[in-house]
C-alpha cells in the first residue's frame, strides 16, 4: 500500500531577495553566477553533502550548489538556475521504499499530504514573488497534467515559479521550483507554449 507525502524547503523573503539579485545577472556567464553564489554563502554541492550535516542522510539529489536553507540548486552556466522547493511523491516499495526527505537538512515531509498541500506551497512562493514583482506576465495552467507556470519577464531574464512532473523520477513524482532563465536560452525547460515563448523573445 502506497503512502503519500509532500516535502518542502521554504522559500522565505531573504531567499527571494537572493534569487532576484541573481536574476539581474547574465545567467550565461558561469563565472559571474558562481561568484555571486559564493558571495551568498551557497556552497558547492559536493562540499555541502560531504560535510557533517549530511553524514546520516542516505541520498540527496545531485546539484551544483546548496542554499543555507537546504535547497539543492543547479546553476551550471547554461542560462538557467533551477531551485526545487517542494516535492509530491509516494513511498510504496517501488521507486521509493522510504521517505528520503525526512532526514534531509532544511526539509520537512508530511505523510498523508497530497495535492492540496503541494499546491498551497507553490501558491505561497508565487505570492512572495508577486509581492516583489507585481502581477505575473503569464499564469499558464494545464489542469489535466497538474502543471502551472507563473512567470515574470525582467530585463535580461525570466523568473518562473513552476510545478509539474519531476524528471529524475521518470515523471512519477512532481516538484515545485523556482527557475531563473536567460531570455537568450535555446531550450526552455517548461511547457512549450506560444505565450511562454513570447515571454522570452519579445
Amino acid at each position: 500500500m502506497s503512502e503519500e507525502y509532500v516535502a518542502v524547503c521554504p522559500v522565505d523573503e531573504e531567499l527571494v531577495d537572493r534569487l532576484l539579485a541573481l536574476a539581474e545577472l547574465d545567467l550565461t556567464d558561469a563565472e559571474s553566477v558562481a561568484a555571486r553564489l559564493r558571495e551568498a554563502g551557497w556552497p558547492d554541492w559536493s562540499e555541502a553533502v560531504g560535510g557533517p550535516a549530511y553524514e546520516d542522510t542516505p541520498d540527496v539529489p545531485e546539484a551544483t550548489h546548496v542554499t543555507p536553507h537546504g535547497h539543492f540548486v543547479t546553476a551550471d552556466g547554461d542560462g538557467t538556475l533551477h531551485l526545487p522547493f517542494a516535492y509530491l511523491y509516494t513511498v510504496d516499495g517501488g521507486l521509493l521504499d522510504e521517505d528520503i526527505w525526512a532526514g534531509v537538512p532544511g526539509w520537512t515531509s508530511q505523510e498523508g499530504a497530497w495535492r492540496p498541500e503541494f499546491d498551497a506551497h507553490h501558491a505561497t512562493v508565487v505570492q512572495r514573488f508577486t509581492d516583489r514583482l507585481g502581477l505575473p506576465h503569464h499564469d499558464i495552467r494545464q489542469p489535466r497534467f497538474h502543471t502551472r507556470y507563473v512567470s515574470w519577464r525582467l530585463e535580461h531574464n525570466v523568473v518562473i515559479v513552476g510545478q509539474g512532473p519531476e524528471p529524475m523520477s521518470y515523471d512519477q513524482f512532481e516538484d515545485a521550483h523556482v527557475l531563473l532563465l536567460s531570455r537568450t536560452a535555446q531550450d526552455a525547460p517548461f511547457s512549450d507554449s506560444e505565450a511562454m515563448r513570447a515571454l522570452l523573445t519579445s
